[in-house]
């Protein structure tokens, strides 16, 4: 149960535990002894969790205690608000704070709740006092602040560390997993992925179709990186068809070989991740891996990644003015932090996915960067510089947070669409645009 907001009235809180109430006869009648004792147990904890969390309350001056569950959300969730919150309860943004959290359900990744599990203080008996504290009135600041630690406005992942590790037993079952995949050990790979319609189906989510990718636009980069020496892995709980090709270099491995165990190990070993806003390259982000994210969409909500990280946007085409939108328009509109896909059929905005040769530019771009033989120009730098100026002065999100850039929006697509970075671009009404 959600801890009510600090401006909720009583009434609603006292709704909300009616609602609770009503709903436990139906559960005991619906699933008879089973979930009879699970009701019964679930009624001694919330008993010990009333003294428990007064006491909480009570020591506030001395230690905040907040209770919560692990963001079972998604697998990004899981991964970057977790470690986000932790970076930043250790430089110190909470002061004198102890986290009790509990597990969700459904669990979106078992290795990575495993490892959590490892790291953080997690019990059962902290769904209780979660409850109890969002049934008593004032209970908002004994609730973990997930919402204020989902972008990294502070550039604390460039500064730190992973909060996760591997143990012993877990690195070798993952090198002989890559061993198995044909990839030997001190080869370097790189992690891909383009989420689809399959992923809102087999996780029964509702269908914002507006993340969505082609797999197939992918495959020039792919083919490029292979040429370059990479094995890829092409990643994914979920996919509506499999990447077909001949190229031993590059494997399917949403299709053959998918485990919660490798959607960690993977991303958490790859030389770097590209693919799409998609929540699975939090992963690589949380281990500190270097990421290229395309088609990336609602780009205001970013905060700082590391400083390899790149991205390029899809771009937004104005039905009734036939045109794209600048970046500008993005941010000031709102557009650029929305988050579903009626948002944009009310405003009339077509999305329009990154072409294969956009894709491609920001792979290689990537690697160049990493192996240290990419040679950018002057003019590259004044086009970074005008993107984060438009960026900073007209996002909202950040106002009055300390943002602090370590990422670059990618090269060649600047040079390319040089003319969103204008106040706004030239209508185009003979253009139709292919989402």
């Amino acid at each position: 149960m959600d801890t009510p907001h600090p401006t909720m009235l009583f009434s609603e809180r006292r709704e909300r535990f009616v609602r609770f109430v009503r709903r436990q006869p139906r559960d005991i009648w619906e699933g008879g002894w089973p979930v009879l004792i699970r009701k019964l147990l679930m009624t001694l904890d919330v008993a010990l969790a009333v003294p428990f969390v007064l006491a909480a309350r009570l020591l506030r001056p001395l230690v905040l205690i907040q209770f919560g569950g692990l963001p079972m959300q998604g697998i990004g969730h899981l991964a970057s608000d977790m470690e986000l919150l932790l970076c930043r309860r250790d430089a110190g943004f909470y002061g004198r704070t102890l986290h009790l959290f509990c597990v969700g359900m459904p669990v979106c990744n078992q290795q990575l709740t495993r490892m959590w599990q490892r790291t953080v203080h997690v019990s059962r008996f902290a769904r209780a006092a979660e409850r109890v504290n969002g049934w008593l009135p004032g209970g908002w600041r004994n609730r973990i602040p997930f919402g204020l630690a989902t972008s990294d406005v502070d550039g604390l992942l460039a500064m730190t560390t992973p909060q996760l590790s591997f143990i012993p037993e877990e690195q070798r079952r993952g090198t002989d997993a890559l061993r198995r995949l044909g990839v030997p050990e001190g080869q370097p790979f790189v992690c891909f992925h383009a989420r689809d319609s399959a992923y809102y189906v087999e996780k029964s989510r509702r269908k914002d179709l507006y993340r969505n990718s082609d797999i197939e636009t992918y495959r020039p980069a792919v083919e490029a990186l292979a040429q370059r020496g990479y094995v890829l892995f092409r990643m994914g709980a979920a996919v509506e068809r499999r990447l077909v090709t001949h190229n031993p270099r590059i494997i399917d491995y949403a299709s053959i070989a998918r485990t919660d165990f490798l959607d960690i190990f993977l991303p958490a070993h790859c030389r770097f991740y590209f693919g799409d806003g998609g929540g699975l390259y939090n992963v690589a982000l949380i281990f500190r891996r270097p990421i290229a994210i395309v088609n990336y969409i609602s780009f205001e909500y970013s905060g700082s990644w590391n400083p390899y990280d790149c991205f390029i946007p899809k771009k937004m085409w104005l039905r009734s003015e036939h045109r794209l939108m600048t970046f500008r328009e993005i941010l000031e509109s709102g557009a650029g932090r929305f988050l579903r896909d009626h948002q944009y059929a009310e405003m009339g905005i077509e999305l329009i996915n990154n072409t294969p040769e956009e894709i491609t530019a920001l792979a290689l771009e990537m690697d160049g960067r990493l192996s240290g033989t990419w040679q950018g120009t002057a003019e590259d730098e004044a086009l970074q510089r005008r993107f984060w100026e438009i960026f900073r002065t007209c996002t909202t999100l950040y106002a009055s947070a300390p943002w602090r850039v370590h990422r670059r929006i990618g090269a060649e697509f600047l040079r390319q669409h040089q003319a969103l970075l204008e106040q706004r671009t030239t209508p185009q009404p003979t253009m139709v645009w292919q989402s």
